[in-house]
């Protein structure tokens, strides 16, 4: 599960994804802009297009859709664009709205890095990899996070099998309890 490889249709920028939604409008008696945005028919394609590239090749891999619930996760990409003058941060929005709930659960947890841009006239596409952040929250390491989790399950505070501390601190939201990744309101529990 360390890395997934996919190779995907190029996404088509931002400004051609969306186009006006129209609705009748009975004052006037045809159809009008409502001021919302839809998919575009070119976008509905290509996103399909990328799902459908993205769960044949995640057959022959060993990638873990569930670790992305509480990890943030790198997505390395290579551009390969089929003209000059195009924009990397435009092919984003749909590349990651494809492949929401099939390499990811959502994509706030994606960290973006734009490795290489290329341009092939003949093969247009972006080769992406994922990999999952070696750090949870504001702990560094998966090992940090597990010391500081079995020294606060013998904490009074730590009640359901939960604290508000250990859990905020895993979402990444510093709190001023936590010190060097030491909680200032650990209480042994009595007894132990």
């Amino acid at each position: 599960m360390d890395k997934l490889h996919l190779v995907l249709p190029l996404p088509i920028s931002v400004n051609a994804l969306y186009q006006l939604q129209y609705a009748y409008n009975k004052k006037y008696r045809k159809n009008m802009p409502t001021g919302k945005k839809i998919l575009s028919e070119a976008g509905r394609k290509n996103k399909k297009e990328i799902q459908k590239s993205a769960t044949s090749q995640m057959r022959n891999q060993h990638w873990n859709l569930e670790v992305t619930k509480n990890h943030f996760i790198y997505q390395d990409i290579d551009v390969y664009f089929n003209r000059k003058n195009r924009d990397s941060d435009n092919i984003l929005k749909l590349l990651n709205d494809s492949l929401q709930g099939l390499v990811f659960h959502n994509d706030s947890k994606v960290l973006t890095r734009v490795q290489r841009v290329y341009y092939d006239y003949s093969n247009p596409r972006i080769e992406c990899t994922y990999s999952v952040c070696e750090w949870l929250g504001i702990f560094d390491k998966t090992k940090e996070y597990e010391r500081f989790l079995a020294r606060c399950q013998s904490c009074r505070h730590y009640k359901d099998n939960r604290c508000s501390i250990l859990t905020e601190s895993v979402q990444g939201i510093i709190r001023e309890e936590i010190e060097d990744k030491f909680c200032l309101k650990y209480t042994r529990k009595k007894g132990e």
